[in-house]
């Protein structure tokens, strides 16, 4: 088992290298003041680093059906009872727990202007007919109890549509929307959306994290606390149950599925794999997470008799997988067990609670499959925390760490050398020195001038693989997918009320129902298809560069007389930087439906003779072929849209990280260089100190930098 990580270092951590090192270019500052720009920007450099690694952490997702282990695992992995358990629903909201040094709980909550359009549109959506013109205020408590009467009569009635999920979302949305307003006025009203609680006995977030009406204020949670079997690289991400009923869940979770590079698929050995569990590995194969995906089976030693029960649930589970398709290792261990197997941990439990562990040790048998379970699976997230991103980082941060400390030694020594009585040598040298540094300078010049170019090209035939990759009308392609999901779109005419006062009731809710199940499906798609193709993307603009600067290699080889640089030394980004634009379908293109503007204007001006226009052909049914093509006619433009935002939004600022990147590593290195020649001119001109205490000063400086090598 490969473990990373820094704290256990025996010599100084990375961090404390970074402080003495960034302590010596300080001095070296004051001392020689003409290298201030080099030596600044090394300490730039050192400060971007310190912050990359220590920031650092790989997202590992926990998911499941509800009650399957998925919190009381990430309490085990923490060692500590950070997340709230029991019975029912006890995640309502993603919550993720990484390494710190202290416990500390940040929640960050909704802007009000988002919570009050999503409190109108809901109440729009429901009680268009019921409200006068006044505008509701959630924070108001006579509004909010205005809209509680009306949501209570709405459910006395039975008028609640949960068939399609029309009025469902919304309905569900108010109820918790103005249950949970009392809760949390007292933050909007000083302003405080920001905050951290310090205090793990102060138990407030874990209302939030378990407290469902407190749902749709949330923006996140984020714990840290000193954890004990997790590796430091690694958070844990616990969301709400994968077989949660409640819509608006649903969408927070495959949003988090598609961030997270890795799965832990939680399944309880009191029920097994059950038909929902057949249906959520399919939606996750559906979704192209297959590959990322790890089975943890949660034991209840409870709930089996013996060892060799145990065994029999663990092979079931395991070929039922099998003939699902997934040939993943299968981890099975008793995270409760684990959890009180900490001496801290079980003196603090109730006298059933450990009457139930002792129990547990008496049956050595069944305890011995859940220990080699735990360890075989503790050693997977080992693993994990030492993969090649993270791998990627150490590296690259350590390098970049140890070019700065072999330039600043570089520099050190040549300023000994000058002080120790070459001054003959050098002042010989010192107009080719000087010839030198042109080159130098030159070789500057156009090294930026290659990499803007390598750049360029790369952002052009990116720019070209975009194009190509939206315009493509192939089967498989992305066009095609949302073709099919608009062509698929079916309305719930068996919605619409055969009578109504309002001849636009059929419209509006063909309408609404349109906009709740077609759109966030496009973005479901689009999200997944730019995430792999980008993925591809990105390893050919990496593969671009390096191939690009090999020349400029072998430059700096001949004016540094570094034969080690190589194109592994490369300082490239190690993921992709920046945020996907959104997908979205704009306020203006539903404004250019024109075809819906004529039926609304059928309605208003023919409504008498509607009767007989429903007879041929029900007007929903109407309205939504019509719709339909209008959104396909729509849906090239949208791809352009999206096309230009990956383009100018996203492509061009990773572009644009690359080389600064790939700038300052060649800078870094032939700046050294020039820095030498820079003193090695200046031999008469230094006369702030004398030699000898030059000397005595730079080799104490000297001693210092050796202990960070």
């Amino acid at each position: 088992m490969t473990e990373i990580n820094l704290d256990n270092e025996p010599a100084q951590t990375f961090s404390c290298r970074i402080k003495s090192l960034d302590i010596i270019l300080a001095e070296l500052e004051t001392d020689w003041p003409q290298s201030d720009n080099h030596l600044q920007r090394w300490r730039q450099t050192l400060t971007t680093l310190n912050g990359l690694r220590s920031s650092f952490s790989l997202p590992v997702t926990c998911i499941g059906p509800v009650k399957s282990g998925k919190s009381t695992l990430i309490n085990t992995l923490a060692g500590a009872d950070l997340l709230p358990t029991g019975a029912g629903i006890t995640t309502s909201f993603p919550t993720t727990v990484s390494a710190g040094k202290n416990f500390s709980a940040h929640i960050e909550l909704q802007p009000e202007t988002v919570i009050s359009e999503m409190f109108k549109q809901a109440v729009n959506l429901i009680f268009s007919d019921d409200l006068d013109d006044r505008q509701l205020s959630l924070f108001n408590p006579d509004d909010r109890l205005q809209i509680d009467g009306l949501l209570n009569n709405y459910q006395h009635h039975g008028k609640q549509l949960t068939r399609h999920g029309i009025f469902n979302e919304s309905y569900r949305l108010l109820r918790n929307l103005i249950n949970g307003a009392e809760k949390v006025t007292e933050h909007y009203h000083n302003q405080q959306l920001d905050f951290t609680i310090s205090d793990s006995e102060d138990q407030r977030y874990r209302l939030f994290i378990r407290d469902e009406t407190l749902s749709p204020y949330l923006l996140g949670i984020t714990i840290k606390a000193p954890l004990k079997l997790l590796p430091p690289y690694l958070a844990l991400r616990d969301l709400p149950g994968l077989d949660t009923p409640n819509p608006s869940h649903q969408s927070i979770i495959v949003q988090q599925l598609s961030e997270s590079p890795a799965l832990i698929y939680v399944i309880s050995s009191r029920i097994g794999l059950r038909q929902a569990d057949y249906q959520l590995l399919e939606h996750l194969r559906e979704l192209g997470l297959e590959e990322r995906l790890l089975f943890v089976i949660n034991l209840d030693l409870d709930e089996h008799q013996d060892r060799d029960e145990l065994k029999s649930m663990i092979k079931r589970c395991s070929d039922e997988l099998s003939e699902l398709g997934f040939s993943q290792p299968l981890y099975a261990f008793s995270a409760l067990a684990l959890f009180w197997s900490d001496p801290e941990i079980i003196k603090q439990l109730n006298p059933t609670s450990q009457q139930r562990f002792a129990r547990w040790q008496e049956e050595s048998e069944k305890l011995a499959v859940s220990m080699q379970g735990e360890k075989d699976f503790l050693d997977r997230l080992f693993d994990l925390g030492s993969n090649q991103a993270t791998t990627a980082l150490l590296q690259h941060s350590e390098k970049r760490l140890q070019q700065i400390i072999d330039g600043t030694r570089r520099l050190i020594k040549n300023q000994l050398a000058r002080l120790s009585g070459e001054d003959d040598a050098l002042s010989s040298d010192l107009n080719q020195h000087h010839s030198n540094r042109h080159k130098v300078d030159a070789v500057l010049k156009e090294a930026k001038r290659i990499i803007n170019g390598i750049c360029s090209d790369a952002e052009k035939q990116s720019y070209s693989k975009i194009r190509v990759w939206l315009n493509d009308k192939g089967a498989d392609s992305l066009s095609n997918y949302l073709s099919r999901i608009i062509d698929s779109y079916q309305p719930p005419l068996e919605l619409l009320p055969e009578k109504s006062r309002n001849p636009l009731t059929p419209v509006h809710i063909i309408d609404n129902h349109f906009q709740l199940t077609i759109p966030p499906q496009l973005r479901e798609r689009v999200v997944i298809e730019t995430l792999s193709f980008m993925k591809s993307l990105h390893a050919e603009i990496n593969e671009q560069l390096l191939n690009g600067c090999a020349p400029l290699f072998i430059i700096c080889e001949n004016f540094t007389g570094e034969k080690s640089i190589s194109q592994e030394n490369l300082a490239l980004p190690i993921k992709i930087g920046g945020e996907i634009p959104e997908f979205t379908l704009s306020s203006e293109a539903e404004e250019r439906f024109a075809i819906v503007d004529k039926i609304q204007s059928l309605v208003l001006l023919l409504s008498k003779k509607i009767v007989r226009f429903r007879r041929r052909r029900p007007l929903g049914e109407e309205y939504a072929q019509q719709l339909k093509k209008a959104t396909q006619k729509e849906l090239p433009r949208w791809l352009t849209n999206y096309r230009e935002q990956l383009k100018y939004a996203f492509l061009r600022h990773h572009i644009e990280e690359c080389r600064e990147l790939v700038n300052t590593f060649f800078i870094d290195i032939l700046a050294s260089t020039e820095m030498a020649l820079e003193h090695s001119e200046q031999l008469t001109g230094d006369s702030r100190l004398t030699t000898a205490g030059k000397i005595e000063s730079l080799k104490k400086v000297e001693n210092r930098l050796e202990k960070l090598r």
